[in-house]
C-alpha cells in the first residue's frame, strides 16, 4: 500500500474503538488513539529514503512493532496520566497500528519477512501491487468516512 492506503486502512481498524475508549476511559483517550493509529501508520515506511536500510527491512518487523508501542505507551502516559492502564493502552495502539501496516504490505507482491532476524521467511499474500491507485484511494475515503462517523457518533453521546 501507499501512504494513504496505510492511513485510511488504520483509521478504519481503530474506527470501531473510538465508542468503547470513550466508555472505558475518556472521549480525550479515544481521539488520541485515533491521532496515534494515523499519525504511526506510515513510519515503518520510513526506511525508503534511507539508503543504508533496506525497504521492508528491519522497520517492517514484529520488533519494530513492539518499540514503538512501547514508545506510544511512554508517550500517552505522559500527556493522558502515568496509570499503567494508560500506558498499556498507547502500548496496543502503536503497535497494532504498525501491524495494520505490515498487514497493508503482506497482502502485496513484495511482501515481507516480519520475524526477521529469528527467521527469513518471507510472507505475501500478493492479492494486488502497491501501487494499485483505486485499493489505496478507496481505502483511504473508506478508512476516514469510518472514522469520522464513529467520532461523531461517539462526541453525539457524549455531549
Amino acid at each position: 500500500m501507499y501512504r494513504g492506503g496505510h492511513a485510511g486502512f488504520n483509521a478504519l481498524l481503530y474506527a470501531p474503538f473510538v465508542p468503547l475508549v470513550t466508555r472505558i476511559w475518556s472521549l480525550e483517550l479515544a481521539v488520541l488513539g485515533a491521532v496515534i493509529a494515523v499519525a504511526v501508520a506510515n513510519l515503518p515506511d520510513i526506511d525508503q529514503p534511507l539508503p543504508w536500510l533496506h525497504h521492508r527491512g528491519p522497520t517492517h518487523t514484529l520488533w519494530f512493532a513492539i518499540l514503538i508501542g512501547i514508545v506510544a505507551g511512554i508517550g500517552t502516559a505522559l500527556v493522558v496520566s502515568p496509570t499503567r492502564s494508560v500506558f498499556m493502552f498507547g502500548c496496543v495502539v502503536g503497535t497494532t497500528s504498525i501491524l495494520a501496516h505490515l498487514a497493508g504490505d503482506i497482502v502485496t507482491p513484495m511482501g515481507l519477512t516480519p520475524l526477521t532476524p529469528l527467521t527469513r521467511k518471507h510472507v505475501t499474500l500478493n492479492w494486488f501491487k502497491s501501487k494499485n491507485s483505486y485499493i489505496n484511494r478507496v481505502v483511504l475515503l473508506v478508512g476516514t468516512a469510518a472514522l469520522s462517523v464513529s467520532l461523531i457518533v461517539t462526541l453525539s453521546y457524549s455531549l
